[in-house]
């Protein structure tokens, strides 16, 4: 759904048969997506009426809404590898700032093999859900799971798959970052991060 901000779509079309991509999250309109269906492949449509889309989604065209999703897909694809870099030294930098600085602090995936724009932690000895609360005090937006795992009451089970414990998982913080990130706001997340983590920490929580 979001590749696009990080690879060339080019790569991965010839293997596959329907590839799908939200708008929003390459900085497109939201409510938007794209589908690239190979040729041949039948797909039955879940909404009928006027025959739209090839008779694969009915309703009336949003114009605009897909003028600016190819706006915007044009726009990442021609600064996708600048971008990726100024992300990723942005991350790198945020990701060094906290485990230098709060203990137990770990980071959860190798900076190689890591997406530029998400940098996660974890925090022994801290509840990721009170460090969110800290967190929104500052105006920093964070979250304890993937947005799509948001809400859930267990422990990640990517994180376990992975080897964390759960002293750790239970601190584990997901921090975005996009085409709009400055070193400014990562100044401010590492500061707020740290200051709410030695917090919880002195009363362990």
């Amino acid at each position: 759904m979001q590749a696009a901000c990080w690879i060339d779509l080019r790569t991965v079309w010839p293997h596959v048969d329907v590839m799908t991509l939200s708008a929003h999250k390459f900085g497109g309109p939201k409510g938007m997506g794209v589908m690239v269906v190979r040729e041949g492949v039948h797909l039955e449509p879940l909404l009928f009426g006027g025959g739209q889309e090839r008779d694969r989604r009915s309703g009336t065209h949003n114009v605009a809404g897909i003028v600016g999703t190819a706006m915007a897909l044009q726009v990442t694809d021609t600064q996708r590898v600048h971008e990726n870099a100024r992300l990723r030294s942005l991350r790198d930098a945020l990701i060094a700032q906290l485990v230098e600085s709060i203990p137990g602090a770990v980071a959860t995936v190798e900076a190689d093999s890591a997406v530029a724009g998400v940098a996660h932690v974890c925090i022994k000895g801290v509840e990721s859900e009170s460090m969110l609360y800290l967190l929104d005090t500052h105006n920093v937006c964070v979250s304890a799971a993937s947005a799509c795992a948001s809400g859930a009451m267990e422990p990640s089970h990517v994180l376990e798959a992975m080897g964390l414990d759960r002293a750790l998982i239970k601190g584990s913080l997901r921090f975005s970052l996009g085409h709009t990130t400055t070193a400014e706001d990562i100044a401010v997340a590492a500061s707020s991060t740290i200051s709410s983590a030695h917090r919880l920490l002195q009363v362990g929580i």
